[in-house]
Formats: structure tokens, sequence, C-alpha cells
């Protein structure tokens, strides 16, 4: 159950950008703005120069992460590859001086840190049965 909620998780976030990726702009700009630690807010200021590739990319990278671990195809290194994922959101939009963190600053930091944390338990995970049934040859 819990590698499906994370595995829908991805892929709730990244629909949200396949038909309008216009807001990913002004999002972008103000936390590279505002970000607190200075080699990353310019990794972020060169992100934000050229914010609809990379929000192509990291839309399809949530897409096929959660795509991975929802069908159970290598749901470990799709959680791995998530995590990184949530740990960019986390260092980009909970440690900035943004209008999102002077309202609600808490909420922002435990929701990207939990994504973080979930991804990292789907890894651990003992069992990953597969929806798709592979037949192994027989010798």
């Amino acid at each position: 159950m819990l590698r499906f909620s994370v595995g829908v998780f991805w892929l709730f976030f990244a629909s949200q950008r396949w038909f309008d990726r216009s807001w990913v702009r002004p999002l972008l700009e103000t936390a590279a703005a505002g970000n607190y630690i200075p080699i990353y807010r310019d990794l972020l200021r060169q992100a934000a120069n050229s914010w609809e590739a990379m929000a192509i990319i990291v839309t399809i990278a949530e897409t096929s992460v959660g795509a991975m671990i929802v069908i159970g195809v290598f749901p470990r290194i799709a959680a791995l590859v998530g995590a990184v994922i949530a740990s960019n959101l986390w260092l980009t939009f909970s440690l900035c001086d943004c209008w999102w963190n002077t309202e609600d600053a808490p909420m922002v930091f435990w929701f990207y840190f939990s994504a973080f944390m979930l991804n990292l338990a789907v890894v651990r995970e003992k069992s990953h049965p597969s929806i798709i049934k592979v037949r192994k040859k027989a010798a």
C-alpha cells in the first residue's frame, strides 16, 4: 500500500504540469531569488532561465517514477530517483525566503521532507510484488 500511495503521489503532481506549465516559471524564479543556499541559488537561477525545459524534464521524471513504482517495475530504483527529486523540491521550496514560507513554513518543509522519507521507505521495503508477471523460462 505504501508503494502504491507513493507512486500515485508522483503521478498526481506530474499530472498538474502535463497540460499547463505556465505556473512553473514564476514559482521557480521566486524560489531561485530567495533561496538561502548560495550555490544552490545559483543553480536554480540557471534552471529558471530554461524553466520550460526543466518543467518538461521534471514532469517526465515524476511520471516515470510514479508509473514504475505503481506497476512494480524496478520500484527501488524508481523510489531512489523519487527521493532525489523530493530532496531537490525540499531544497528548492522549503529553504527559501518566499511567500509560501512566510505563510506556512512548517507545512511546506514537512510536505517535501515527508515525500523524501516516504520514497526512502519504499527503497527499504522487502517485498515488491509486480503487477506485471514475468514468466521464467525453464532450463
